[in-house]
């Protein structure tokens, strides 16, 4: 690509594979942390005798604080800088593993709320970082999105070898051991954050009618990132309710057992070995096809896997085969919003989000109490995400006939 008198460095330079290394590295540190102890969030708090619908109000804390804390801590990241983001992000994440030592209800509370801000910082500050390391350094579009690739391909590799870990942590130290290991890795990606990586900014100056309101402007008058965040929200608030009720929905099947008791951390290196393979999917599928088409299937893939457990509640196998179709479709799910999001929201808004937090959490709070009506109305968001893409494809071409 030539653009004004000079060629643009692509993925074969020093600056894009210095780039890649220090972002994934970074990047992957603190992911191994926080996927340690996925598999055992509900086993941990069940052990210490909490009921079954407190922990999914634990999950809904999660999102009020990404939501609200977070929406706010994120969107600092444009004017703080997204490297002390990132920093924090580890702090947070240390904070809450920490806080799950305590079988005390308001500790674990309140530490499920940093956890929500941890979350809103790792999914926007990062790529925010990158993003704008990406445009300061001139560099081709095909590095962001072969940087964006790797890291989620890496991602999954690295998390797969977590869950194997975890297993073996759980067995020996008991389901409290990945929470404190993962406060290890957090510390090391804090320090190679610290020392390897520049800082950079979205907007140096923040006032929320600087700030919020020229966002919301944006979403009032772009209807693209309204219906990409509306996608994003959607997706993000079957999955997370997927997250909470994985573990109780095989435990309460009857029939066609596998494995008893249920080697959990196994388990999830499976779900994350599928999501890899999603990842590979969606380096074939973007070579051949618009994000925005393949994304209607992957929706209605996604609905097909959650709808087993309705269909057979008691067919463990059936279930565990369900479930790995999902992950699937994350895999290829997450790189696809990240392309989408850099194509439609202006970089110096990418740590601000709106739409996502509050479906997430207002999906997530409406259907936490029965996982067979929750599983409905996930295919009921995922319909809606169909179509949300399809007005999101369609939308010039409906432009183009009405103006005709």
């Amino acid at each position: 690509m030539i653009t004004d008198g000079h060629e643009k460095p692509t993925m074969s330079s020093p600056f894009s594979r210095k780039l890649q290394s220090n972002y994934l590295i970074g990047f992957l540190l603190l992911s191994i942390g926080g996927y340690l102890p996925s598999a055992y969030n509900y086993v941990l708090f069940r052990g210490y005798g909490i009921e079954h619908s407190t922990i999914e109000h634990f999950f809904i804390y999660c999102f009020v604080g990404s939501l609200f804390g977070g929406t706010f801590v994120a969107s600092l990241a444009d004017h703080c800088g997204r490297r002390n983001a990132c920093l924090l992000c580890s702090v947070i994440y240390g904070l809450y593993h920490a806080s799950c030592n305590s079988s005390n209800e308001w500790i674990l509370i309140i530490g499920h709320i940093f956890r929500g801000i941890g979350d809103a910082l790792y999914s926007t500050a990062f790529e925010a970082w990158l993003m704008q390391e990406h445009e300061q350094r001139d560099l081709d579009i095909c590095v962001l999105e072969r940087i964006l690739y790797n890291s989620n391909v890496y991602l999954n590799i690295v998390t797969i070898g977590t869950g194997f870990l975890a297993q073996l942590l759980s067995e020996f130290y008991g389901y409290i051991a990945p929470f404190n290991v993962g406060i290890g890795f957090f510390a090391i990606s804090f320090v190679f954050i610290l020392t390897q990586w520049s800082e950079n900014y979205g907007r140096k100056k923040f006032f929320v009618h600087t700030t919020h309101v020229p966002a919301m402007q944006i979403l009032r008058t772009n209807r693209r990132i309204v219906l990409c965040g509306l996608a994003n929200a959607l997706f993000r608030a079957s999955f997370y309710i997927w997250l909470i009720e994985w573990t109780p929905t095989l435990h309460a099947a009857t029939e066609k057992i596998f494995a008893e008791p249920l080697p959990l951390g196994f388990m999830y290196s499976c779900y994350l070995f599928c999501r890899l393979l999603g990842s590979f999917a969606f380096g074939s599928l973007i070579k051949r096809f618009r994000t925005q088409t393949f994304m209607i299937v992957i929706f209605l893939l996604a609905a097909i896997g959650l709808s087993v457990p309705v269909i057979t509640p008691n067919d463990q196998l059936m279930i565990l085969l369900g479930f790995l179709l999902l992950q699937i479709c994350e895999g290829i799910f997450v790189p696809s919003i990240a392309l989408l999001r850099s194509e439609y929201i202006p970089n110096e808004f990418l740590s601000t989000n709106y739409i996502d937090e509050l479906s997430a959490c207002t999906s997530t709070y409406t259907n936490a109490c029965c996982f067979a009506w929750t599983l409905s109305v996930n295919y009921c968001l995922y319909v809606v995400c169909i179509y949300v893409i399809i007005g999101h494809v369609n939308y010039d071409d409906i432009t183009k006939a009405l103006n005709y």
